[in-house]
């Protein structure tokens, strides 16, 4: 689907310790370190001894800053009765000036006086029963505070936080792999104490059939920070599954999409407000489910004709559905209760194909853009098309090649050799720049003009839309040099696909096969891959980067 810039199991066993988190506080740290407390007085000195004849002896300093006087010499005590001399009375030694009573010490400025202590209690850490990856982490706390759940291997490495002031405690955990024991910190904190309380939790394995991705490529310094939301084919032996995978590749979130088969695996994903949007699918709907697994709102069964590919929502809350036949293509705008609000038919319209093909048009992605009131319908084979809403007029056609090399009313530059030939997922972008996933043909195409040259490209246009002029701003693999060969030459996806610009400017890729190999990949401006995933004989249509729920600690 579009994702314009304006828009756009078993159950896992729990063990746990649960104790009152107290911070034992040093008075000495509490009160700050009081600097050197008062300063020592200075020391008395100690009274001149007086001299058995009465010579004085010398007058001890008092105060160390006092300097000792001599002591004066003893005189010898007279002999048979006759006094003798007192002796020089000793120089009462220089009275030691009273030392200076040291300045008090300053009192310390209190260091940082860290939180008092918060109580923890009632410590609890159980499975989530839709989803063997996630846990529940509950406590309650004696004064309100956040809510933060600190997790790891070994110790702990990453944490989700809610920043909500409150006494009674609930996060979901996400961010674990599978079959893993971890350890698992409640803490929570307010302005003026924290507390903590531990556990551990052990998750459950992932549903039979999930795929097990192979790290081709990862520069860690120039990806993208996220995790990337996917779907996965499995070959029609069972129901379709909703992944979210982190940078090595490893499920951190899993969704398994109804009961029955998906036999058909183009079934789009996409994230909105934390929420997973996924599209119907053989035998189910669409959905929307939250990262708990709940599903929220659920799309309509039946109808013609088969709704298929893709579901969109818009800022106002309303779902985009698509349906097609070789008499129909059809987009349905419904509320939240499954009423069609608003609708749009490509075959209404005057567009006649040059082509003897049934299936001329292949919708598989629509976007409204509701502050302008238009709508962007793209088919496979007869391009990017911009509705008013208001009328349900065609504004233009950004026409692709595979039937009619001239087809649409934009003109493409430098010439028209850099014209798209068939396309799944535009992206169109604020700047005016539209990214297209272009498969390069297809021979499953009956009755089409067989245009393309089988070897798939992701292609960027900067469109001026008064002049109806689109300019080939970016292509890969196109000439960059030192791109591995699997790029140039190996890489051709017949029927799905999928490419996002990412915030850093990098374009996420799903080079997407019903069979054989899917690459996920990351690739910078300057055609340089960065980050790349394979799965082995399972398929993938689109792939998402989202923000991570669980950060790693700072």
């Amino acid at each position: 689907m579009f994702r314009s810039r304006f828009l756009r199991g078993s159950v896992a066993s729990a063990l746990f310790i649960a104790f009152v988190g107290c911070v034992k506080t040093d008075p000495s740290i509490d009160t700050g370190a009081g600097g050197s407390g008062a300063g020592a007085a200075g020391t008395t000195g100690s009274a001149g001894t007086i001299g058995s004849a009465g010579t004085t002896g010398s007058a001890g300093i008092t105060g160390s800053a006092g300097t000792t006087g001599n002591a004066g010499n003893v005189g010898n005590a007279g002999r048979g009765g006759t006094t003798g001399n007192a002796g020089t009375t000793g120089r009462g030694g220089t009275t030691g000036n009273a030392g200076t009573t040291g300045n008090a010490g300053t009192t310390g400025a209190g260091g940082s006086t860290p939180p008092g202590s918060l109580t923890l209690s009632g410590l609890k850490i159980d499975p989530n029963p839709r989803m063997t990856l996630s846990c529940y982490v509950s406590w309650t706390t004696s004064a309100a505070a956040n809510s933060e759940v600190q997790f790891g291997v070994g110790g702990y490495q990453f944490h989700v936080v809610d920043s909500a002031q409150v006494t009674s405690h609930k996060v979901h955990v996400i961010g674990m792999h599978a079959a893993t024991a971890y350890q698992i910190k409640a803490v929570s904190t307010n302005a003026t104490a924290t507390g903590s309380a531990t556990g551990t939790f052990t998750t459950g394995a992932l549903p039979s059939g999930t795929p097990k991705a192979t790290v081709v490529t990862k520069t860690t310094d120039k990806i993208q920070p996220g995790w990337t939301l996917m779907n996965a084919y499995l070959n029609g032996t069972a129901p379709g599954l909703m992944i979210i995978v982190d940078v090595d590749g490893l499920p951190v979130w899993y969704y398994v999409n109804g009961t029955t088969n998906d036999g058909f695996g183009a079934t789009s994903v996409d994230f909105v407000s934390n929420h997973v949007l996924i599209g119907p699918a053989s035998s189910e709907p669409a959905r929307e489910v939250d990262l708990e697994g709940n599903v929220v709102w659920t799309g309509p069964t039946g109808g013609t004709p088969n709704a298929t590919h893709h579901v969109g929502k818009t800022s106002a809350g309303n779902y985009l559905l698509i349906r097609e036949s070789n008499t129909s293509a059809r987009v349905e705008e419904l509320s939240a209760s499954n009423q069609i609000v608003w609708t749009w038919d490509l075959y209404s319209t005057s567009i006649k194909p040059k082509t003897t093909a049934a299936d001329w048009c292949h919708i598989n992605s629509v976007t409204a853009d509701l502050a302008k009131n238009v709508l962007y319908f793209n088919c496979r084979y007869q391009g990017l098309f911009k509705v008013n809403r208001a009328d349900k007029s065609i504004l233009w056609q950004m026409g692709a090649a595979i039937d009619d090399s001239q087809t649409g009313d934009i003109t493409y530059l430098p010439d028209n050799s850099v014209r798209f030939n068939d396309s799944h997922d535009p992206e169109i972008h604020d700047d005016g720049t539209i990214l297209y996933y272009d498969n390069q043909g297809w021979t499953g195409h009956t009755g089409g003009q067989m245009n393309g040259n089988f070897h798939t490209q992701v292609v960027e246009y900067m469109l001026d839309e008064a002049k109806k002029q689109a300019t080939l701003t970016w292509r890969f693999p196109g000439t960059f040099s030192g791109v591995d060969n699997w790029y140039k030459q190996s890489w051709y996806t017949q029927i799905w696909g999928d490419a996002n610009r990412l915030a850093n400017g990098n374009i996420l890729i799903t080079a997407g096969n019903k069979s054989g190999t899917t690459r996920h990949f990351e690739v910078t401006r300057a055609g340089e891959v960065v980050w790349a995933i394979d799965w082995t004989n399972v398929g993938g249509y689109r792939g998402v980067r989202i923000p991570p729920v669980a950060t790693p600690l700072p």
